[in-house]
């Protein structure tokens, strides 16, 4: 196990789906197919259990079986960051710990959720996490109800194995303008907004870690390197292609249940989401069924003429 840097975080960084069985079993027989399908693209690593893995409704055991098996698939190919989303420094200490274990190159760790930690909480949050498990640390700013300012974020980064932040949900392309401008030269500033990948890599956020990338990994790839030429009239060809169904998907509600379906329509099989979060009713399925063809007529138009 190698750990990751800092300039490791960057590119096309996808969270992976968690396929769960009618029961909402682990389905690590499909689990497999989505690793295998990822190992074949040009990505720069892979996180399990984040919040498009479901990582907020997985047990430890199961995290960590996720990332050993993805570990053992990748063979070095690429690094497997763990995602952990908790509630205490023990319970999260833990899961780095037996990610660390699995082989894990990183972690990726939200705030503590339910309750609003002060800066000081936050700092030793963080701190107590590489302390008991030496991985780096990705902060992962999704929460809404616990934002991180950036003024905060300053002040994480100088802590030891912190080596980056996933800009998200809990973040503004504003604050994210400002990271840019300020702490990129300490950690990797990535940006994660479903809807909005566009605008944030533009603005030289220099990666994403978004759910967006596992649902299109290789049409989020050529939109990476679209920005990256500074074919800025073919990135926002994809950025809107991409943005009807992953509006829908990001309504406000029951996120979990239609991003499932949204890959089952794909025909991915990734089975659904756990209880409480259910497939959508019969009008939102076809709504939703309408913004993907949407979306992949003109994904498909974009890679046929690269």
């Amino acid at each position: 196990m190698s750990l990751i840097t800092a300039d490791d975080v960057k590119g096309i960084f996808p969270p992976l789906i968690t396929p769960m069985t009618v029961d909402e079993e682990l389905n690590m027989e499909q689990f497999r197919v989505e690793l295998a399908m990822m190992l074949d693209l040009p990505l720069t690593g892979l996180v399990i259990g984040g919040s498009t893995g479901e990582g907020y409704a997985l047990t430890p055991g199961e995290l960590a079986h996720l990332t050993e098996t993805a570990v053992k698939q990748a063979n070095g190919a690429l690094p497997v960051v763990t995602g952990i989303i908790t509630t205490t420094t023990r319970d999260a200490s833990a899961r780095a710990v037996a990610a660390r274990e699995a082989g894990a190159s990183g972690v990726m760790v939200t705030p503590p959720i339910y309750q609003r930690p002060s800066i000081d909480n936050l700092l030793e949050y963080y701190g107590a996490i590489h302390r008991a498990s030496g991985l780096p640390i990705i902060i992962y700013n999704v929460l809404t109800g616990m934002q991180v300012p950036p003024a905060t974020i300053r002040r994480l980064a100088d802590l030891p194995g912190v080596i980056g932040t996933k800009e998200s949900a809990g973040s503004t392309l504003a604050w994210l303008s400002e990271l840019v401008d300020t702490v990129s030269d300490r950690i990797s500033v990535t940006w994660a907004t479903d809807d909005l990948l566009y605008p944030g890599l533009a603005l030289g956020a220099v990666g994403t870690i978004s759910g967006a990338t596992s649902l299109f990994p290789r049409e989020s790839l050529a939109l990476f390197d679209a920005i990256q030429r500074n074919d800025y009239e073919r990135a926002r060809g994809f950025h809107y292609a991409l943005a009807p169904v992953m509006r829908e998907v990001m309504c406000g509600e029951n996120w979990p249940g239609l991003l499932k379906a949204t890959f089952n329509l794909l025909g991915r099989n990734v089975g659904p989401a756990r209880s409480p979060f259910t497939a959508p009713p019969a009008d939102q399925l076809k709504r939703l069924e309408e913004c993907l063809a949407v979306t992949c007529g003109r994904l498909a138009e974009l890679m046929a003429a690269s």
